[in-house]
């Protein structure tokens, strides 16, 4: 249910924008005396959604409201993993009284995408790095606009002075909620080395008390098995990987086969280092992997060496020294004594740098993804005296008009006003 609340704070935001902008946006004519400058936002037709198999209504059904706001008709294509969510998010909108096939949906695999990015007039696609790159050069071909929220390998920096109780409760949250799928889950953290012993204390304390759904009766558990079951590869991966090269498994590290689910239970690691694929590569899974560090700089340094750049995180007692932090850090968004949840902020931009994707998928911002800029000026008839050919009064107009709007100083912005007056267009 909580995931809800985001959607509802989403459609407000772009109902209102869209209604500011209904008529045009006026803005300042500059140096264009008596001048009407207004910016148009024009929707660019149909726009297409690649959706992910995590989140899959959530991320749908947000990401396609600032293109429906902005007047453009919207084509889905689910994932292959859960094609029932496309279908009850066309009814859900129907069902709100959008017109009919405003929202559509399309089914199937690779060939169904790469069909939808031809057709499209902008795309939308959240999923892998590898596949946002496929999809980014097949655009290209047409200059088909494309957003893409790919993938991270979020960090987060514990310093000296956290708060223990607190710091362990988030790193379980931002590392195991939704079984570790989130793109901007936490993936790899740095902790002093002094920290180490009793930050592992906390979370060992805690994690035993984290339930997998065959462990609990009902809703009543943390974590469910995970969607896609070649994910399966990439933890038993990235975990021998981490043993063979000197990290120590605290608790979990093995699959868990129940009920034909495939469970993966809460994994705390140390001794990791850079050398390890988990703190390379997106694993998205419930990992805490844990890296030891001797100061803020080094950990600052550690957490950018990365190719991906979607969110991070800075654990602190001193709020103000964590945003200072924040702004050293190659990362589309930062969160202070929190994790992940920055996506739920509708009036916050969300996307990342480097192999994390291109373009905000939230806030203000999105909307301009979805529509032309037209620019419309209505210009005075007094303007003509300045056209060709040029009339003596010309020059000293063009003079003018430089000096009173640019000139450093009082005296030549002065001089300016009167050449705008002896030489201002006459018809």
């Amino acid at each position: 249910m909580g995931l809800l609340a985001p959607i509802c704070a989403t459609i407000e935001l772009h109902t209102d924008l869209a209604k500011r902008l209904a008529r045009g946006q006026k803005v300042s004519p500059t140096f264009f005396l008596g001048a009407r400058a207004v910016i148009h936002h024009e929707p660019l037709g149909v726009a297409g959604f690649i959706l992910p198999w995590n989140f899959p209504f959530e991320l749908g059904v947000k990401h396609m409201i600032p293109a429906l706001a902005a007047g453009n008709a919207v084509v889905q294509k689910p994932s292959q993993a859960n094609p029932l969510i496309g279908e009850l998010i066309v009814r859900l909108f129907a069902e709100a009284g959008l017109p009919k096939d405003l929202v559509q949906v399309v089914h199937g695999y690779a060939e169904t995408g790469k069909a939808l990015v031809d057709a499209a007039d902008t795309i939308c696609f959240v999923g892998s790095t590898a596949t946002g790159k496929q999809i980014m050069r097949q655009a290209a071909e047409t200059l088909t606009p494309v957003l893409l929220e790919l993938g991270g390998n979020d960090a987060a920096i514990v310093r000296r002075d956290a708060d223990i109780p607190l710091t362990a409760r988030g790193l379980i949250n931002s590392t195991c909620y939704n079984a570790g799928q989130v793109c901007n889950g936490v993936e790899r953290i740095y902790v002093p080395h002094e920290l180490i012993d009793p930050l592992l204390v906390e979370l060992q304390r805690l994690i035993p008390r984290l339930r997998l759904a065959f462990e609990a009766s009902g809703d009543d558990y943390e974590l469910g098995p995970f969607i896609w079951p070649p994910q399966l590869e990439v933890y038993e991966e990235h975990t021998a990987d981490a043993l063979a090269k000197g990290a120590k498994v605290h608790c979990g590290g093995e699959v868990v086969r129940r009920g034909g689910g495939l469970y993966w239970p809460p994994t705390l690691l140390t001794g990791m280092t850079h050398e390890m694929l988990m703190m390379r590569e997106e694993t998205f899974g419930p990992f805490i992997a844990i890296m030891s560090v001797s100061d803020d700089d080094e950990a600052v340094a550690l957490a950018n060496d990365s190719r991906y750049g979607l969110g991070a995180s800075v654990w602190t007692r001193d709020t103000a020294a964590g945003e200072a932090l924040a702004r050293r850090l190659r990362a589309g968004s930062v969160m202070i004594n929190n994790a992940m949840q920055i996506g739920g902020c509708a009036t916050l931009p969300f996307g990342g740098d480097g192999d994390s994707g291109v373009g905000r998928a939230q806030g203000e911002q999105v909307f301009f993804h979805y529509v032309a800029t037209k620019s419309v000026m209505t210009s005075p008839g007094s303007s003509a005296s300045l056209w060709m050919p040029y009339g003596p009064e010309a020059q000293r107009f063009f003079r003018g008009l430089s000096r009173t709007f640019y000139a450093s100083k009082l005296g030549a912005r002065a001089a300016g006003i009167y050449d705008l007056i002896v030489g201002r267009p006459q018809l």
